[in-house]
């Protein structure tokens, strides 16, 4: 029988891959969704097939790109490039494989996982990035392009 943190992790696990790439929410009450994800476009590569997606936590949008620990390695992803409407440069995270570790106590995040996450403001938050994953010798290895609306509180506008 596994223990209950590895049961945890391993559910956790499975929601965020449900979840990602094809809508993100996290409810500020039954009735509202904060933001709805939609992907417009995927590159050639398998990296990002987890796809990203907008979340709100406190009231902030955040970007949230999930990659599993094995591709990381696989590829020598080492840099998320997220480029705005434009195509300019508006993020660039750091990847390494060693951040397992420190995201195994997040929540949601399974056992090989990594998520990424990039505040991009306040809500009501729209809009559109293309999240592109490059090695250590700066070439692609995947990209996805993301749409999605992160709606006002709607329980705290009354």
């Amino acid at each position: 029988m596994p223990s209950r943190r590895r049961l945890l992790t391993i559910l956790g696990g499975i929601t965020m891959t449900g979840l990602a790439g094809c809508s993100g929410s996290e409810s500020g009450g039954s009735d509202t969704i904060d933001c709805h994800t939609h992907a417009r476009s995927h590159g050639d590569g398998d990296a990002l097939d987890n796809g990203a997606r907008g979340t709100v936590e406190g009231g902030m949008v955040r970007l949230t790109v999930p990659l599993s620990t094995e591709d990381v390695r696989k590829h020598d992803i080492d840099t998320i490039r997220v480029y705005d409407m434009e195509e300019e440069l508006a993020h660039s995270i750091s990847v390494s494989p060693e951040d397992a570790d420190l995201m195994a106590n997040k929540v949601g995040v399974g056992e090989g996982q990594l998520r990424y996450e990039q505040t991009l403001g306040h809500r009501p938050f729209h809009g559109q990035y293309r999240v592109v994953v490059v090695d250590t010798n700066e070439n692609t290895m995947d990209s996805v392009t993301v749409e999605f609306n992160c709606f006002p509180d709607v329980e705290n506008e009354s």
